[in-house]
Parts: structure tokens; C-alpha cells; sequence
């Protein structure tokens, strides 16, 4: 049998030179540093009486757990190597305390702008200690004072206490410095090696405070120095890249589900089985399981046009897609495309995920695998609730709902365009946690229902997706008929707008107010695509989705768009200097790794067209823009490029785009500008000139060494 951990002590001088020498470090799990300079004078004042003031409990090992490196902007020593660490398990407020009132620091907490100033502790002289009375106060005492910092460093302060303070109120101070320095702190020192021991203990001993998330335990269980791997670190820079792409609310628990479903033997993901995991085969396959979530979240964004993760049903829907991109790295491909959709909605629009999830996951990951071998899954075993159009018409809104949210990713599907400019709407996680968000709009307004005695004013169908920044006051309770009029004279696309949201202007019964015939039709329009979802019957013009996909996944290193060949927007002239840009950034990509330009296509992702620079054209068609665009490259590129750059066009929302492939060039390509040579690349999704000495050094690695 182990033996039990045996009760210790520690001076005052011992804990605080032990915190030092980094030997006693405070794990990563432990809540922040909280304690007020009140909290801390009651302790030190408990101290100084006599008072016991609780056991720690500490864990001694050769193991390194990731540590707090800094409370606030203080920073704790670095841990020597080839000794053994203690962790503090059950203590660490009153630890850290003791330690700031020690250095008498001055802590600025995470989170707050105000600095806490622990030498603002002090120690009223002239009360009794036997009596109630707290005499280490966190205000200067009326009376005769001195303060803690100066008692707890008594002999580095000695010269300056004996000139200040009376003989009796020296001797009082030495008295004070005496108990503190020899006070018995209570400890028990837990050396078992094994990490599961210690986050026991620590679990059991915090059961009325603070409990471990099981990603709060995988994170201390897998931290490695050697491998330079941190779970917790990993994850929030996961986060902060994903806040780009608007997946940032995505949960620690996909990962831990994931990494179950692919390392554990029955191919599981309930919290035991996730614990039993081994930490070098987690540290091993970290990079690839975040490649596939990443490519699992690029599909939800440019196959399905789910543009941010505040609509999706549910977070787990990444995981059996993670899964699957885990095991093929290519895109999905024939079948699969359909197979995967069907998987998407059925589970979408059955509850699937509300309970029992780890369970559920588990299951569906033998579907994923069935569709990784180009079989069709079955779904004998659960309903999807959609039995008709009424179905939906009787559902109520709820942002929070996972079925209402499937709704929502179909509406985002067709990328609904704003009333008023017909541009994109840009949806936000941060606007869409609430039913009355900025993002979600009754088409048959609320008030204009109630005030109408129209029942039935929150159905699913009467959600409409608009921008944030849609004037809502001209809309308030008044009819559609009379606000879509309004709209109309300042969008003449709006017909086309509304069909973006499964409406139309005509038959839905906008002009006559007709709410029930308005259900009907929106309801019928909406089940009939996610009948065809889920049975294999939606269909696509392959060539647009594609050209769709490179539009969703936005500018990057390797896409970027152009409003304009040459009109400038702004001033409704012709302006030489966009022609300069476009070709600037054909330069960049032939001295990078190549990519793609999009004329007609804004910054926002939005379907412009060509013709206001056709207009500008002599030979006002295709043929002559492409011509033109030509001579641009010829002029400041040179010949002989076609090999690497491609020019061809497509027709998306009933518009013409201009789309340029272009390919790494085997040579440096320089562009001309006011008669000087000049050399661009890629960083990012900006076109970067280069110094001589820099393209240099570029050209001797990108060109010369290949």
C-alpha cells in the first residue's frame, strides 16, 4: 500500500524563498489570482494572532505541469532544472498572498486596468493583540503605524525602524517580525508521480469551489516542455486564427471528441475514455486533427455558405466532418458531395446533438466511414421533423434552437442580399446569440401582426437574415406592401434581392399584406430545398459553385478581388491606376505560389460585374475587355506570359466576372512603374514590394535553389 501523505510544516521564510528558487509553482488549472489587499491584511492579521489559517495541500513531482509564469504583471521565477516541483493542489490564493504582501508588489490582475498595490498593507502599533480588534489593516491607521512590508523584511529594514519608531514600539515590530517568520504554515506534500493522483485530489478537495473542465485536465495531462506542446496555448490560437474566418465560438470539447473518436481503440469519445488517452499519440496527430478542422470549417463555409458558427445547429456537427477530412485529405469528391450533405440536414433537423452526444457521435462516425468508402449511410434510427411545410410554420424562433438554426444555415445558403443596396449581409456571432438580434428581421413585422389581431407573428418562416445596419425605423409596424415600396425606389435589383431570402415579390402576398398566403408559399419554398437536401435531389451548376467556393473562402495569399478593371467607383471615371494595381497583383502571385484574381467582385464577396468598365471600352463586350486586360500585362509585365496567366469568364447571379489564374513563374517578374523596375509578392492578402536586398534574398529561395 502507497503511504498516506503525512502532515508538515513551513516557515514564512522557507515558502517565500522556495517560491523564489521556483520550486513551489501554482499549475495552470488554478483559478486567477482574486484576493484584495483587504482579504490579504485578514489573513496576515489571522497570522500574526496565532490563527491557523488552513492546510496546503502540495504536490511533489519530477513531472512539469504548465505553471502560472506571471500573476498580472508580476513575474514568478522560472523552475531550475533536474529538480523536483511542488504544485499547489488546495491554497493558492492564500499562498500568492503571502507572497505579494512578502514583496510588498504591485499587481496589475488580468482583466482589470486599476493596479493593486499590496505594500498599501499595514500594521496598527498601538492595538493589543489580544484583543478583537484587526490590527493589519488595508487602510493607515489613525494611530501609530508601520507597514507590513517593512515587519516582513524586518532586517533589511532594521537601521530605518529603529530611528523612527519609540523603543517599546520597536520592540513590538521585532515581536511581530519574530511571529511571523516563525509561524508553522501547515502543509501536506502529496508524492505520488502520476498526474490522474493529483488531479483527484485537487477535484475532490474543490468540490464546493472550482471544478477541472476534462479540457482543463487534458491540458495539464498532455503539457510537454520537451515537445514545446501547451493544449490550452494550442487552443486559443486556434481561436484567434479562426476569429478571421468567424468560427471563433467553436467549444475545447471538439477537439477532446475528436481526438477520441480517432485514437481510442472502440473508437469512443466519452469523457473515460478521453482521460485514458495517451499524451505522445495526442502530441503526435495535434496537427493534423486541427488541419481537419480547419478544412471541416472551410467546407461549412464555402460548400454549405454557412458564413459564421452562431448558426450552426450545433458546434459537434465539426466533428464527425473533422473526422472525415482527418482521413481524406482531398475534398470530397462524387458521392460524397451528396452523402454529406444528406448527413448535415438529417442531423440538423432531428435534434440529433441535444443529448447523449458522445453516444450519438460515436454512431455517426460509422455513417462518416461508410461515406469515406462512397456508401450511402443509413438513418433507420432516429426521425428528422419535417413532415411537411406546416411543420415549419408552426415552429416557433428561438436563436437558441438547433432546428431553427438549420433553418438559418439554409437561408445563409443563398447568401441573402441587404433591402436597401442589395449587397451582402454580413451576419456576426456577437448579434446572433438573441431572437431580437440585429441580424434577424420578422418580414411581416411583429408589430404590424399584433396590431392587426394575425396570430402566429414569431413562425420560423417569417425570419428573414439582414445586416446589422438595416434601417429598421422605416420599417417598424408598417406593411410590407408599404415598406417594400419604399424599398424598392431605392433598390431596383430588390425582386432579385428578395428571391436571396426564398421570397418573391409577386406571389407571396407582399402587395395585398396577406400573411397566411405568405407562410404558405415561404414555407413550401423552404421544405422543397431541404426535401431535396435530404434526398439526394439538390442540384447545382457545378461551374458556379465552384467560382462560388473561391468567392466564400475570401482574399488570402492566394485569392483576391477587384471591383473594378479600371472604373473607380468613387469618382465614376476612368482611373489608369487600378489598371496598375490588378497587374501589380498578377506580379505578386507569379513570384509567389501563385492564384487568383476576380474582377467584378468586391472586397465583401459581393457579385459586381463587369459592366461599368465595359462601358469605358472602345469594343464594348468580352472579347474587348479581355483585349484590354492583355495589353495592361503586356505594358507592365512584359511578353510571353500566357503560359501563367489564364483568362477566362463566368456569368454568377446573372453577371459576367473576369477570372485570372495565374501560376508560379520560374524566373523573378518584374513589374514597370514610371520606368523603374519593381518586385512584388504575397504576404497575407496584400501585394508586398520588395527591397533589392530582400529580393535578393527571396530570389536566391524561391527561384534559384529549385
Amino acid at each position: 500500500m502507497d503511504k498516506q501523505p503525512k502532515p508538515d510544516s513551513k516557515k514564512y521564510t522557507d515558502l517565500i524563498s522556495e517560491i523564489q528558487k521556483g520550486q513551489i509553482k501554482i499549475p495552470k488549472f488554478q483559478r486567477n489570482f482574486v484576493w484584495s489587499v483587504e482579504k490579504t491584511a485578514k489573513l496576515l492579521d489571522s497570522i500574526l494572532k496565532g490563527y491557523p489559517i488552513g492546510t496546503f495541500i502540495l504536490w511533489e513531482t519530477a513531472e512539469r505541469l504548465n505553471d502560472i509564469k506571471n500573476i498580472g504583471n508580476l513575474e514568478l521565477p522560472p523552475i531550475p532544472d533536474d529538480i523536483k516541483v511542488q504544485y499547489v493542489l488546495d491554497g493558492q490564493q492564500r499562498i500568492t498572498s503571502l507572497y505579494a504582501a512578502y514583496l510588498g508588489a504591485k499587481i496589475q490582475k488580468e482583466g482589470e486596468k486599476k493596479v493593486t498595490d499590496y505594500s498599501e498593507i499595514y500594521v496598527n502599533l498601538d492595538d493589543e493583540l489580544n484583543n478583537d480588534q484587526q490590527i493589519v489593516v488595508a487602510e493607515k491607521p489613525n494611530k501609530t503605524y508601520i507597514s507590513l512590508n517593512e515587519v516582513l523584511n524586518f532586517n533589511d529594514n532594521l537601521l530605518n525602524i529603529k530611528e523612527k519608531y519609540s523603543d517599546e514600539h520597536f520592540k513590538k515590530i521585532h515581536q511581530f517580525s519574530q511571529t511571523f517568520s516563525t509561524y508553522d504554515f501547515s502543509t501536506v506534500v502529496l508524492r505520488k508521480e502520476d498526474i490522474d493522483s493529483a488531479i483527484e485530489v485537487f477535484t475532490r478537495i474543490n468540490t464546493g469551489g472550482q471544478t477541472l473542465t476534462l479540457f482543463e485536465i487534458m491540458s495539464a495531462k498532455t503539457y510537454d516542455e520537451e515537445h514545446n506542446f501547451d493544449m490550452e496555448e494550442e487552443f486559443q490560437n486556434l481561436i484567434k486564427e479562426l476569429s478571421d474566418s468567424k468560427y471563433e465560438t467553436i467549444s475545447s470539447s471538439i477537439i477532446l471528441n475528436l481526438l477520441g473518436l480517432i485514437l481510442s481503440k472502440n473508437k469512443e469519445c466519452k469523457r473515460k475514455v478521453i482521460l485514458q488517452l495517451d499524451k505522445f499519440e495526442i502530441i503526435d496527430i495535434w496537427d493534423d486533427v486541427i488541419s481537419a478542422i480547419k478544412e471541416s470549417i472551410d467546407y461549412f463555409r464555402t460548400v454549405f455558405r454557412i458564413p459564421v458558427s452562431g448558426i450552426l445547429p450545433y458546434d459537434s456537427l465539426l466533428v464527425p466532418f473533422s473526422y472525415f477530412f482527418y482521413y481524406q485529405k482531398d475534398k470530397p469528391k462524387g458521392k460524397q458531395v451528396k452523402y454529406l450533405e444528406e448527413f448535415f440536414w438529417r442531423i440538423s433537423l432531428s435534434y440529433r446533438y441535444s443529448s447523449s452526444t458522445e453516444s450519438k457521435l460515436a454512431q455517426d462516425i460509422k455513417r462518416i466511414e461508410k461515406i469515406l468508402n462512397n456508401e450511402r449511410p443509413e438513418y433507420d434510427d432516429f426521425k428528422i421533423y419535417l413532415s411537411s411545410p406546416q411543420d415549419l410554420i408552426d415552429t416557433n424562433f428561438s436563436a437558441g434552437s438547433s432546428y431553427c438554426k438549420a433553418i438559418l444555415c439554409l437561408l445563409s445558403f443563398h447568401e441573402p442580399k441587404d433591402f436597401q443596396t442589395n449587397g451582402k449581409v454580413i451576419l456576426d456571432n456577437s448579434w446572433l446569440k438573441v431572437a431580437n438580434s440585429k441580424n434577424y428581421h420578422h418580414f411581416f413585422p411583429k408589430a404590424y401582426l399584433k396590431k392587426n389581431n394575425i396570430g402566429n407573428e414569431n413562425s420560423l418562416v417569417n425570419i428573414t437574415l439582414v445586416s446589422a445596419d438595416l434601417n429598421k425605423r422605416k420599417i417598424k409596424a408598417k406593411a410590407p406592401s408599404f415598406y417594400i415600396k419604399t424599398f424598392l425606389d431605392e433598390n431596383e435589383e430588390l425582386p432579385t434581392t428578395l428571391k436571396s431570402h426564398l421570397i418573391d415579390i409577386d406571389t407571396y402576398g407582399i402587395w395585398s399584406n396577406d400573411y397566411t398566403i405568405f407562410l404558405q408559399k415561404r414555407a413550401a419554398a423552404i421544405y422543397k430545398e431541404l426535401n431535396d437536401r435530404i434526398n439526394l435531389k439538390h442540384k447545382l451548376s457545378e461551374k458556379e459553385n465552384q467560382i462560388k467556393e473561391i468567392i466564400l473562402k475570401g482574399e488570402n495569399e492566394n485569392i483576391e478581388f477587384k471591383s473594378t478593371l479600371r472604373f473607380d467607383l468613387r469618382t465614376g471615371e476612368i482611373n489608369k491606376k487600378l489598371e496598375f494595381v490588378v497587374a501589380k497583383t498578377i506580379s505578386a502571385f507569379l513570384n509567389s505560389s501563385g492564384g487568383k484574381l476576380l474582377i467584378g467582385v468586391d472586397d465583401d464577396g459581393n457579385i459586381l460585374g463587369l459592366n461599368r468598365d465595359l462601358k469605358t471600352l472602345k469594343k464594348d463586350n468580352i472579347d474587348g475587355f479581355e483585349l484590354h486586360l492583355r495589353q495592361i500585362i503586356k505594358k507592365y509585365l512584359g511578353e510571353n506570359l500566357e503560359k501563367y496567366v489564364k483568362i477566362r469568364f463566368e456569368t454568377i447571379e446573372d453577371k459576367t466576372i473576369c477570372l485570372i489564374e495565374v501560376y508560379k513563374h520560374s524566373k523573378p517578374v518584374f513589374i514597370i512603374n514610371d520606368g523603374k523596375e519593381e518586385f512584388y509578392i504575397r504576404v497575407g492578402n496584400a501585394s508586398v514590394p520588395l527591397s533589392r536586398k530582400e529580393q535578393s534574398e527571396y530570389e536566391k529561395e524561391h527561384f534559384f535553389n529549385h
